[in-house]
């Protein structure tokens, strides 16, 4: 609450300063910049996608089933296709398993945090600090592997709680494969090839690999295994992080400097930002699997990329709804049968192009500007719509040195506008960054950000810009 209200008076403080100028469009500029680029229509041939050493099928097809065994039969038959290397798989998921896989990501996202805040503190921090934090991951993590995988065997031979979460495992286990694609190998390069296919290896791997970097210490050969027993021989995931974090402090103390002075790649970073943004949504979205009908996903190769088609069929009379993922977002709808098209990267202009299309009558991804700060924003500076979401583009320019430029533009149609319905938001992130060298490292740091937030009409662009 206390956020809402000083965000409020935020806003009321630059709108009353009088920092969201508007200016007249030339004729024409805004048909021209909201002329859809992303491909619509016509299927191209199947692609068959490579994570790590596993094809994958081209195309997936989940259908919501209200049954909970056929659901888990459907779950045991489409693992055997997967493993067959099927070139389309169809699996059949119930509410209550979509509930399980839903928890099992909420942990994991927490988990991933933890390691995100390891991975910005800095080199020198608190062994014991830096021992809690990475033994908190951990515990997490343990939950995830448990309620996700049937590895783990009691005496008795039967499992030491059903695994209500084993649509997670595979999932986890294709996010870290790419993962190590994308590091060049480096974060799970010296698992055994016997071990890459196993859950709890694959996190606990991932975990140290990450926390032993981010401290500027190598992970010493004996801690993987010894970490992985703590893991296993806890009677619950909660008592892993206290059997855990003496081992790791001690780790630390006698583990030898690394190359890299403290410094993480860059893909490694990414995903501790990103992921439990996108673990988010993706939690909420299983969370409301009750309200769809299917979920279609397909590969395709078209002019030597591959574009990626997924058709989300959401029961009539219901909705999909996601919200709260990142502050200040709106809310995003789905309603009917949308086809959302991604474009990959285009090499030559380094532009990713997402496109959003209405299947049947009434389908679509609707934006709607809700809360108390688009609220002011309506009243006080700019006639926000809430809209049809049609495409999303996204441009990346620059690196490591220099300015970095973040452009992102979304095409929109103002639900029940008279007139012109197109609308544009754009945002462009400009951050500009610096080489700092030392003996054994070279890091760079962000010295300036700036935001420029442009909301297009057929007559106007309302601008704001900020910079710190």
């Amino acid at each position: 609450m206390r956020r809402s209200v000083l965000a409020a008076g935020a806003v009321l403080a630059v709108l009353g300063a009088g920092c969201m100028p508007s200016q007249r469009l030339a004729e024409g500029e805004l048909q021209r910049l909201v002329v859809l680029s992303a491909p619509a229509g016509g299927e191209a041939p199947l692609h068959t996608p490579v994570v790590g050493e596993r094809t994958l099928p081209g195309r997936w097809v989940i259908r919501q089933r209200p049954s909970v065994i056929w659901s888990a039969i459907s779950l045991v038959r489409a693992a055997d296709r997967l493993e067959e290397g099927a070139a389309e798989i169809e699996i059949a998921v119930s509410p209550a398993h979509a509930q399980a896989l839903g928890g099992v990501l909420a942990e994991a996202r927490a988990a991933l945090t933890d390691l995100a805040d390891v991975a910005e503190a800095e080199s020198g921090t608190d062994r014991r600090r830096w021992a809690a934090a990475v033994a908190s991951a951990l515990g997490r993590l343990e939950g995830v592997a448990r309620l996700a995988s049937v590895e783990d065997l009691a005496g008795d031979g039967e499992p030491e709680e059903e695994p209500t979460g084993l649509a997670a495992g595979p999932l986890l286990e294709l996010v870290a494969a790419y993962l190590n694609e994308r590091s060049g190998g480096g974060l799970l390069g010296d698992l055994a090839p016997a071990e890459t296919d196993r859950l709890r290896a694959i996190l606990v791997q991932t975990v140290l690999q990450v926390g032993f970097a981010a401290a500027g210490r190598n992970l010493p050969a004996d801690v993987r295994d010894a970490a992985a027993r703590a893991m296993r021989d806890a009677p619950r995931p909660d008592a892993v992080a206290a059997a855990l974090a003496p081992l790791l402090e001690e780790a630390l103390e006698r583990a030898s400097p690394g190359s890299g002075g403290g410094s993480l790649g860059r893909t490694v970073r990414t995903v501790l930002t990103w992921a439990p943004k996108a673990l988010r949504g993706l939690e909420a979205f299983v969370n409301q699997w009750d309200a769809v009908r299917s979920l279609d996903v397909a590969f395709h190769q078209a002019g030597g990329k591959v574009r990626v088609a997924v058709t989300l069929h959401v029961l009539p009379g219901r909705e999909v709804v996601l919200k709260d993922m990142m502050w200040f977002q709106p809310v995003i709808a789905f309603r009917g049968s949308t086809r959302i098209v991604v474009e990959a990267e285009d090499p030559a202009t380094g532009e990713a192009v997402v496109a959003f299309e209405p299947v049947e009558g009434g389908g679509g991804v609707e934006m709607r500007f809700e809360g108390l700060l688009y609220g002011l924003a309506r009243l006080l500076a700019m006639p926000l719509a809430d809209a049809r979401l049609r495409e999303l583009r996204v441009q990346a320019e620059g690196g490591e040195a220099g300015a970095r430029v973040l452009n992102v533009a979304l095409v929109m149609e103002a639900l029940g506008a008279r007139g012109d319905p197109r609308r544009m938001l754009v945002f462009q992130d400009v951050r500009r960054r610096a080489l700092r060298r030392e003996a054994l490292d070279v890091t760079s740091t962000v010295t300036r950000k700036d935001l420029v937030f442009n909301y297009l009409t057929p007559e106007k662009r309302y601008t704001y810009r900020r910079s710190r």
